[in-house]
């Protein structure tokens, strides 16, 4: 049983970290109809730039907010320039993006070298609960992670913003003719999902060493969680990040039986794929109801 709850714990800080990344997509494809394909690599240099403010004697509370605001305005950025070259060329920004992607990983390199890296968390040691080991680090993701959650999930539902936000996911023709700004209301929605994606970055470097490739590899997952969660839905976002990391922390300890063959750890990143495959295949528009369509 004890056993059972470490593997609990662990799959719940990866999933913490997923939904962080899929809320991050699914404000930018769902509001902004912006499908950024560097989004992960954003989550890499967020990383970057927090170990870098790390070395130069930041804080780590206030290295979170500052490569928020770096890694957001960086999105806007991006998003400000297909928005004026390629507004409803669908192909070029995906184009675009990737390469945007593979821009910022080579710079990543260049800049920070191909070896990898990690921020001194603030906290360090365990708590043992029962036999179940909780590295303080791991608690303090969790401990930042929810609230920002949940305050995005309030700005959403309870304010005049958030209602702002959700009526251009429905239908931005009509919120323009209402009075709403549209382009600025997408802007922020990009913003606040490129912050989140360097969030991510942050607490995950906090956690585990990182290097400048592994960006691809936590965009595939973003992109399962947004799409399998109902794009525009923060609530779907949330339940199948956590999902995906409790799948990937009990297939890897006891395995995937599946007929004969056993998936094990080897299929550790194949499983976004498989779950997003299934859910779509049964609910195009994904688990929850989302308020954008891709």
């Amino acid at each position: 049983m004890v056993e059972f709850l470490q593997f609990t714990f662990n799959g719940v800080v990866t999933g913490a970290i997923y939904a962080l990344v899929g809320v991050g997509l699914t404000l930018g494809i769902g509001v902004a109809r912006f499908f950024n394909f560097a989004q992960g690599q954003f989550v890499v240099l967020a990383g970057f730039v927090g170990y870098t403010l790390a070395q130069h004697g930041t804080p780590f509370w206030l290295s979170l907010p500052l490569t928020f605001v770096v890694v957001a305005l960086l999105g806007v950025a991006l998003q400000m320039l297909f928005d004026k070259f390629a507004r409803n060329d669908t192909l070029v920004v995906f184009l675009g993006t990737l390469g945007a992607g593979i821009v910022i990983e080579y710079s990543a390199v260049l800049i920070w070298g191909a070896n990898q890296q990690q921020i001194t968390p603030p906290f360090t040691g365990n708590l043992n609960v029962g036999g179940v080991i909780m590295p303080t680090a791991q608690l303090m993701l969790m401990a930042i992670s929810a609230p920002v959650i949940l305050g995005l999930y309030i700005l959403l539902a309870r304010t005049d913003l958030g209602r702002r936000l959700r009526a251009c996911a429905e239908n931005p023709e009509i919120s323009g003719l209402l009075g709403v700004d549209v382009g600025r209301t997408m802007r922020l929605a990009v913003a606040l999902g490129s912050g989140l994606a360097a969030l991510a970055g942050v607490l995950l470097g906090s956690l585990f060493p990182f290097d400048a490739f592994g960006g691809s590899t936590l965009l595939i997952k973003g992109i399962a969680v947004a799409l399998v969660g109902g794009l525009g839905s923060v609530n779907g976002a949330v339940v199948c990040g956590l999902s995906l990391g409790l799948i990937e922390t009990y297939a890897t300890a006891y395995g995937l039986p599946i007929g004969i063959y056993t998936f094990g750890s080897e299929w550790q990143d194949a499983y976004a794929f498989v779950l997003m495959i299934a859910v779509l295949a049964w609910r195009p528009r994904g688990l929850f109801r989302g308020t954008g369509e891709l």
